[in-house]
């Protein structure tokens, strides 16, 4: 009988506290999220998780919900989540970290589909924090990020002056260079027959151009820099043997591969002697996972995405928003992307338009002639759907028209710019080449004479900005390195921004995004 009792009292308690967990609490006069956080002994943060909508500030009469944190009968902390609309398991692994089968676990309904306004549970996983401000867990978001982002940034400087400069340092560059098919690299210079030389050598020895015109101004600028080239062949055996050589002990800093199963093998022993290397080319999102010493250059989509939609709801929040994009899961992953800065709880005056085909039948009709802006984001990356979308639009003449899309719409050579202008499309970016800029001009009349040709825009101008970049730094603080603070910088092709906050066992990834439009033939720049 006792133990009856004791079993009925804990079923009570774990039942009125999940009662108490899904009461909204009315706003009164004078609260702010700091009391609500010391009423209900929960951080502002995981107020504003539940409610994004906090983030502008409480009223009164405003109604929040107040989550809370417990344990289940299997010792598994889990917290609650409201489900708002268009979410997924997707959406949720991007936010909490938590896949598809531990959701499942926790919440068995979901089998049944993502019901908006229902409460799941999200299980927790607590990390050891032995330096708070160097890292992230796995429910840091948006909100917190830029709380941190001062503290994170002044703790940062603070820590350049422990490192010295040296008197020189020692570059390697881990290119594709196949030497095996060409002579030697120097035979470059001499072939007035590109055709003569290995298709794909070429990518490197574009690459490598560019960086020795980086090279050669900061020569001139006094810094003395050791340079050693070495030819990884695109061959994973090659690279770990030619990095587990001497000659790596040395190195201040390596540049490439340029190939993700390279990059990983070469990241990983470079990292047990914690010298600093940079993926120079590579999108693929797991390179900086457990190498502290590895940095991305390209930012990743959903880095980009996110950033366009929190400018789009800062502007645009109270437009009439429409999203059209096709029934795939790359588009459905795009659009939830780039709704993820709204509050579509409270959005009256906004819908999605799923497309079947390849192509949309019309969208006139779906414009709203009473709008002082209408609003369309488009999440894909299919040219030919773009393509005619876009030309669609323009047909229908209506000056309303605000369009966003996707960063891979830049290299859409195909799109009339024309209507780039007419449907003032906005895109996310992460530098783009101006040949109007004096330091292009620079770089072009030195690129030109030392090689005979026009420098090509993925690969010479990627080779220059990134080793200009990287060795600036070193010159600067005497060392890459997660403990330093990397100066943010614009150059001709590129932006750089590796000052985010990361797990202490990544790397750090590129954070630099711009947003730009295109205005009377030209692209410019509304939003770095």
């Amino acid at each position: 009988m006792p133990k009856l009792k004791l079993a009925l009292i804990a079923l009570f308690l774990c039942l009125s506290s999940l009662a108490m967990a899904q009461i909204d609490h009315g706003v009164k006069n004078g609260e702010t999220l700091y009391s609500l956080s010391k009423k209900y002994n929960i951080s502002i943060q995981d107020i504003v998780r539940a409610n994004p909508e906090a983030k502008r500030g409480l009223h009164q009469g405003m109604n929040i919900f107040i989550p809370s944190t417990y344990k289940n009968s299997d010792t598994i902390a889990y917290t609650l989540h409201k489900v708002r609309p268009l979410e997924s398991f997707y959406s949720l692994k991007s936010k909490y970290g938590i896949g598809e089968k531990e959701l499942l676990a926790l919440n068995p309904t979901l089998t049944k589909g993502f019901r908006p306004g229902n409460f799941i549970k999200i299980p927790l996983v607590v990390e050891e924090v032995k330096d708070d401000f160097m890292v992230i867990n796995a429910y840091e978001d948006e909100i917190e990020i830029r709380q941190d982002g001062l503290r994170f940034i002044e703790k940062f400087k603070s820590r350049t002056s422990k490192f010295s400069r040296k008197e020189s340092y020692n570059i390697a560059f881990l290119l594709p260079l196949y030497l095996d098919k060409n002579d030697t690299i120097e035979v470059y210079q001499d072939l007035d027959n590109e055709t003569e030389i290995y298709k794909k050598t070429h990518y490197a020895l574009d690459f490598y151009s560019g960086a020795k015109i980086a090279i050669d101004s900061l020569n001139k600028a006094g810094m003395n820099i050791n340079v050693h080239v070495f030819d990884t062949q695109n061959d994973p055996n090659i690279t770990f043997d030619l990095v587990t050589k001497s000659a790596f002990n040395d190195m201040d800093l390596v540049v490439g591969p340029f190939y993700s199963k390279n990059f990983k093998i070469a990241a990983e022993l470079l990292g047990r002697r914690k010298t600093p290397i940079i993926a120079p080319l590579s999108t693929k999102n797991n390179l900086t996972v457990n190498s502290p010493n590895a940095y991305q250059v390209i930012p990743t989509s959903e880095r980009q995405v996110t950033y366009l939609s929190d400018y789009i709801s800062g502007l645009y929040a109270e437009q009439c928003i429409t999203v059209v994009r096709r029934n795939t899961k790359e588009d459905e992953i795009n659009a939830s992307r780039m709704l993820s800065g709204f509050d579509l709880d409270s959005a009256s005056n906004y819908k999605e338009i799923v497309v079947e085909g390849a192509v949309i039948d019309s969208i006139h009709h779906e414009i709203d002639s009473m709008a002082a802006k209408n609003v369309f984001l488009i999440p894909s990356t299919e040219k030919a759907f773009v393509t005619d979308l876009l030309t669609k639009l323009n047909a229908t003449r209506d000056s309303s028209l605000i369009v966003f899309g996707m960063a891979e719409w830049y290299k859409f050579k195909e799109l009339d710019y024309t209507y780039l202008m007419n449907l003032d499309v906005h895109i996310p970016n992460s530098g783009f080449l101006s040949y109007q800029d004096t330091l292009t001009h620079y770089f072009v009349k030195n690129y030109q004479e030392s090689t005979r040709k026009a420098p090509n825009e993925r690969f010479a101008f990627a080779g220059f900005d990134i080793t200009y970049y990287f060795l600036s730094m070193l010159n600067e603080y005497g060392t890459v390195s997660l403990g330093v603070y990397l100066e943010p910088m614009n150059l001709l092709n590129m932006n750089f921004d590796f000052n985010a906050p990361r797990r202490r066992r990544d790397g750090a990834r590129n954070q630099s995004v711009q947003i730009i439009k295109y205005d009377d033939f030209k692209i410019t720049t509304v939003r770095e």
